[in-house]
Parts: C-alpha cells; sequence; structure tokens
C-alpha cells in the first residue's frame, strides 16, 4: 500500500509535524510505501510551479534518523492513500482514498473545519474528539517520539532549577525563581544540557512532552496545576504522566520515587506504536478495499 502524508517540514517544536513524520517512518518500517509531501507543493504544476516546487522541496526539512522519503509526481498515477491531519482543508492531493488524522480538537487552530463524507477518522487520543463526530473508538493512532539526547548520562553536577511557560505563558510564576532558567524556545540539543544540569524543573504547560524529557534527564520534573484538583485527575487526561512527573510542588516525592519508570514505560509505548501503526494500515485496506 502507498501512503503519502501531506505535512510541512518537520520541526521539533511541533508535536503535529513530528508524529506526521513518525508516522511515514514507521509505515516504512512495517513494509508500507509512505512518502512525505510537502504541504505547499500543487501536485498538477505548471512550468512556473514545477521551479516554484523545486526550491520549495529543496528547503523541505526532514529528520535525518526516519526512512521518510519525499513523494515524487509518479506515485500519484497509483492508488493511494492520502493522510491529513485536522488542520488540512479539503483533499489537496485529489486522492480517492482519505485518512484524516485528528491530532487535536477540529478547528481548534484555523477555526476551520473542511472534511470529506468519505474520510475514514483517527485520532490521536480521546481529548481529540468533538461530539458530532462518529468516530470508532479503536481508531485511534498515539504515536511517541522521543529525541536521544534525553538520557541520564550523569556527567554533569547539578544545581539550580529551569522551567518553561508554553501554553502556560501568562501564569503568576511558583516556584522559586533564584537560580532558574527559562527554557522557552531551546533547541532539544541545549535543552537536555539543562536537564542534565540542573536539579528540578517546572513546567506551567500541565501537557507538554517537556515534563517527561527532564524526567529522562534525572531531573526531578514538576508540573504546576492549573486545571486539575489532583495528580490522578490529571493523568486521567493524561496517561503518558503517570511516572515520574509530580503535579504540584507537595507532590514531588511521587516524581523522585517513579523517576526510573519513565524510560521502561516509553520503551512499551514504542512498542505499541508499531502495533498501532499496524492495525491503521489493516482498517486503511478493509475500509478503502486495497491490496
Amino acid at each position: 500500500m502507498n501512503f503519502i502524508i501531506f505535512t510541512p517540514s518537520y520541526c521539533e517544536d511541533s508535536g503535529g509535524i513530528i508524529v506526521l513524520h513518525k508516522l511515514c517512518h514507521l509505515l516504512n518500517e512495517i513494509g508500507c510505501h509512505a512518502y512525505l509531501c510537502p504541504d505547499r507543493v500543487n501536485i498538477n504544476p505548471g512550468i512556473k510551479n514545477k521551479i516554484d516546487n523545486y526550491f520549495r522541496i529543496k528547503k523541505y526539512r526532514t529528520l535525518q534518523e526516519y526512512n521518510t522519503p519525499i513523494v515524487t509526481p509518479e506515485i500519484f498515477h497509483e492508488d493511494f492513500v492520502a493522510v491529513y491531519s485536522e488542520t488540512v482543508e479539503g483533499n489537496p492531493l485529489g486522492s480517492k482514498n482519505v485518512v484524516r488524522w485528528l491530532l487535536h480538537k477540529p478547528g481548534f487552530h484555523t477555526g476551520v473545519v473542511d472534511y470529506g463524507p468519505d474520510e475514514l477518522m483517527f485520532v490521536f487520543d480521546e481529548n481529540c474528539i468533538e461530539p458530532g463526530y462518529d468516530i470508532d473508538p479503536q481508531n485511534t493512532l498515539s504515536l511517541l517520539s522521543i529525541h536521544g539526547a534525553y538520557n541520564n548520562d550523569g556527567s554533569h553536577p547539578r544545581s539550580g532549577s529551569c522551567y518553561m511557560m508554553r501554553k502556560g505563558a501568562g501564569r503568576a510564576l511558583a516556584h522559586n525563581t533564584q537560580n532558574s532558567t527559562k527554557i522557552d524556545g531551546l533547541d532539544h540539543l541545549e535543552t537536555a544540557e539543562i536537564f542534565k544540569k540542573t536539579t528540578h524543573f517546572y513546567s506551567y504547560d500541565e501537557f507538554t512532552l517537556y515534563s517527561q524529557y527532564a524526567a529522562l534527564c534525572g531531573c526531578v520534573s514538576i508540573v504546576i496545576p492549573e486545571t486539575f484538583n489532583s495528580r490522578e485527575e490529571w493523568v486521567a487526561k493524561h496517561p503518558i504522566s503517570k511516572y515520574g512527573i509530580a503535579y504540584g510542588l507537595d507532590d514531588t516525592q511521587h516524581a523522585i520515587e517513579t523517576q526510573h519508570e519513565v524510560s521502561k514505560y516509553f520503551d512499551n509505548l514504542e512498542a505499541e506504536s508499531l502495533q498501532a501503526v499496524r492495525q491503521f494500515v489493516e482498517k486503511a485496506r478493509e475500509h478503502f478495499q486495497l491490496n
């Protein structure tokens, strides 16, 4: 089966883009033929557009560690399954077989919802499901992608703390800010280096994966609560945070005592990701009646 994933260039700051590229990689790993399509390329270009498209593709970034070839024109002449996130309007690749993968609630980022009636719908997790969408609960495709820089190599002495705002921007700071470094906007290598040198990480974004990254680096990871009344309520909506993360300053002992479980938990999730992709392929094969 051929899959074309319509997505922007790889961007380490966008969880949605990361998992779209990861899906392409995993599809190829299990024996499918999967390609990335730059989200601004015209598939039926004239001469001027051919020139424009060439330079767009030349600037298109992929992750070297992933098996993610860029689509070539001849692939469009074969049966293929187009995969779009919830942010894409319509069916720009003109495919008769469309999978819509909701990585967030429809319309959340763009305010526009333009999906076809015959699309096969998948969700990243239950938080992406909106009333009015008839989605099989089994059509869940949750993928995990962890940058290799996040590990506890024990190479540095630790002092001070660090913190991140992200979607918590505008919130009042609740931790001791003396000798505390704000890490918003740093790349993964810089962030990992700080996690390995500091004792505590405070996140004002309740759902960022950076909380897990900090724990993997041996930093005591603490989420500053905003929405939920307890860690149990928070984990119910964000199961990936069950180990190695404190929900509130008074929950630090849980983060310390379960930090060693984070790496094992992610290894299990990686195996589950592969199985989820296999099920994704079989559902697409059956739905679109493809060989």
